[in-house]
């Protein structure tokens, strides 16, 4: 991984050093940590966000975000009105893998930790996984992937974060082993399911080059059916 201060940061997304720390905090730059009292943020990370910024269009909403990603995954999208929905399905036709990454960046609030993997289990009992975590090594293997090092990765009230962990003891950590994104749109995984495209667009996220790129392939393979 190569990095860069928080500072070279704040210069290529045009932000201030102290916004670039917030978005190392919430998630949206993986992979930073701290050296001594020096933020050190993933340049890979720094330039996908930078490309993303740069993409028009604003981002939909958590409601919309939700809709549209159940909607590509052929579920249906109830708290939508059926004029919304249609409107929802015309957009999807015309946009893009990568488009869609940069529309639907506000499904979730997203909080990264370390966590004792000898707690993953219960973890992972409180949670609708996603991404890696979502994918058995025959859907992995579909992919042209391998399993990595274990990790969780997975959606949850929004409001029951703070409470998993404290119970697990998880600790704020921008490069940790546990992902939780917390929502409110609750209605998306009422068959206890996360939509296909939601862990395709997580995987497509990963700071994994092959998940990353396997996960858009796999997205934009979702669109091009809906267009079809």
């Amino acid at each position: 991984m190569t990095d860069m201060t928080s500072r070279s940061a704040s210069q290529i997304l045009g932000v201030s050093p102290r916004e670039v720390r917030r978005l190392a905090a919430s998630g949206r730059i993986q992979g930073s940590r701290h050296v001594g009292r020096t933020l050190v943020v993933d340049a890979v990370e720094v330039h996908r966000l930078a490309r993303e910024r740069r993409r028009p269009g604003r981002p939909w909403s958590e409601r919309v975000a939700w809709a549209a990603l159940n909607l590509l995954s052929e579920k249906h999208a109830h708290w939508l009105s059926s004029p919304e929905r249609t409107r929802l399905m015309h957009r999807l036709r015309k946009v893009t893998a990568e488009d869609l990454e940069h529309l639907a960046m506000h499904r979730a609030s997203v909080r990264r930790f370390r966590g004792r993997e000898s707690v993953f289990d219960e973890v992972e009992s409180y949670i609708v996984p996603t991404g890696g975590s979502a994918l058995d090594a025959t859907q992995l293997r579909l992919l042209g992937l391998t399993h990595a090092e274990r990790c969780v990765d997975g959606y949850l009230p929004s409001s029951e974060m703070d409470v998993l962990q404290a119970k697990f003891g998880l600790i704020e950590d921008p490069a940790g082993n546990v992902t939780l994104r917390g929502v409110r749109v609750e209605d998306a995984f009422e068959d206890g399911i996360t939509p296909r495209a939601a862990v395709l667009l997580d995987l497509a996220g990963s700071l994994n080059t092959r998940e990353s790129a396997a996960g858009l392939r796999e997205v934009a393979a979702l669109i091009e059916a809906v267009a079809a």
